[in-house]
């Protein structure tokens, strides 16, 4: 069975996912801070945002692979908002960027940077930033780079999933042709699409681990496993007329990112099973089994 065979979800599997689903949007939306509701309507915009010229898409680059491997999410928020993140990184022009040393840039600069973690994440970057020059080279942009593949940036009907599956797989061949560090991975390639406005989700920790939870997955990881969730999370999106990037926010916050969780005004899932969070909804509604544990343990 191929890839795509495996990503393919039983329409029974998103009617048991959807009780969980719905509930997790309805406590987003009950416990909202008002921050919550500007992230939400820009998830919500109908007509799809242009692809950004070469110099933002070398900037989003730098930022996911910034966030990336456990560093923390409010850190890097911060980090990308200095001035040294951009001066790093030669302004985000990918023909700069690709000239510039990475141990060089790691002597000078790993002192401002440390909330990397990794400071093998430099010669990634530099890395996509020859990788990108080569596509701009053959296909003039960025964008007219992905246009060729065609994949559906809103999914409003199983044709549509389908295609976006079956022009995924394309494009991340194409990526792992190319040597694309980083991106060419199921969940950073997912992750792309989202930031740049298709119908995604990103399969990270904290996603995987609450869908775990909730019984989507029985476990958090492998690339057939994330593929299972996102497509889970896609159909279920066209079954209530909503956005895929609605549903990955409302599992970031509930799930207790640490950036997205601060869009509501209560805290729900812990970073580790058991869940001693004995009002949680998921949980007093039997539709946790962290929190059902607990339960049967009490």
């Amino acid at each position: 069975m191929n890839q795509k065979d495996q990503s393919k979800v039983p329409e029974a599997a998103i009617e048991e996912a959807s009780t969980a689903l719905n509930l997790i949007r309805r406590e987003c939306a009950a416990h909202a801070a008002p921050s919550w509701h500007n992230e939400v309507a820009n998830r919500r915009m109908e007509n799809p945002a242009p692809i950004p010229d070469d110099r933002e898409v070398m900037r989003r680059f730098c930022v996911a692979i910034a966030y990336s491997q456990g560093a923390r999410s409010a850190q890097i928020g911060a980090l990308i908002q200095t001035p040294i993140f951009e001066e790093v990184f030669a302004g985000f022009d990918s023909h700069a960027l690709a000239r510039r040393q990475p141990k060089r840039l790691v002597a000078s600069y790993w002192g401002q940077l440390g909330h990397l973690r990794f400071r093998g994440k430099i010669s990634r970057i530099i890395k996509c930033a020859k990788v990108l020059n080569a596509i701009i080279r053959e296909h003039g942009s960025f964008a007219g780079y992905l246009k060729r593949f065609e994949i559906p940036r809103r999914i409003c009907s199983t044709v549509e999933l389908d295609a976006f599956w079956r022009r995924f797989d394309e494009l991340q061949g194409d990526f792992r042709r190319r040597k694309m560090p980083f991106f060419r991975s199921t969940t950073s390639l997912l992750q792309l699409l989202l930031d740049l406005d298709f119908d995604s989700v990103k399969p990270d920790l904290i996603v995987m681990r609450l869908a775990r939870r909730i019984g989507i997955v029985v476990r958090e990881t492998g690339d057939s496993t994330f593929r299972r969730c996102v497509r889970l999370l896609q159909a279920y999106s066209i079954r209530e007329s909503c956005r895929a990037s609605e549903i990955d926010i409302a599992l970031l916050a509930f799930g207790g990112q640490t950036g997205a969780s601060r869009l509501l005004t209560q805290r729900f899932c812990p970073p580790s099973d058991p869940c001693h969070h004995r009002t949680c909804p998921l949980g007093t509604n039997g539709l946790c089994m962290a929190h059902n544990f607990v339960r049967g343990k009490a």
